[in-house]
Parts: structure tokens; sequence; C-alpha cells
């Protein structure tokens, strides 16, 4: 995704969108730090950092979408889902 469409649709959804030189987008939403780094007009890298955290983690790309959509109560789930390396947790209910 191109950086202007990606700051276009944070916005959209009410995030805070700063950028720096590289491109790279710092996304702030509810205590939450996204940011992306662009190779040309494709992201090349994102990291998330939670209200709780002062360490970012790398997130999936293809998970951005979903985060910048996210309701403010639902960005820690989502957040959990994109991190690199970390499986999703998943309910799993067993008949009696």
């Amino acid at each position: 995704m191109h950086p202007d469409a990606l700051t276009h649709r944070a916005r959209r959804h009410g995030w805070s969108v700063e950028t720096a030189p590289g491109p790279v987008l710092t996304l702030r939403r509810h205590c939450w730090l996204l940011e992306i780094a662009f190779a040309g007009d494709a992201p090349q890298s994102a990291r998330i950092t939670s209200p709780d955290d002062h360490a970012s983690r790398p997130v999936n790309l293809r998970s951005i979408n979903a985060l910048l959509r996210a309701d403010p109560a639902e960005i820690a789930r989502h957040a959990a889902e994109a991190v690199v390396g970390q499986r999703p947790h998943r309910t799993h209910h067993h008949a009696p």
C-alpha cells in the first residue's frame, strides 16, 4: 500500500500520523504506536508498541489494515494476532 493511501486510511480510522524520512509513518491511537517503514511505495517492515510496553514488536505486514480498522477496544487483540512469531490465541470449547 502506498504511503499516501495508508496515511489517508489511518486518519479515516482515527490514527494520528507523523512522517519521517525513509519514509517511515508513525501512527498513534489510544497510546498505541504503529511504525511502518517503506521501500519505495511498499511497506517493508512494521512494528507496534502497546501502551503497557516499552519495546516494539515486529508486525506481519498483512495485518496492517486490520490494525488500522480495529476499534480501540480491539487493538490489543489484533496486535497479538499480528505480532510476528506469535501464534494467535484461540479459544477451544470442549464438549463435556
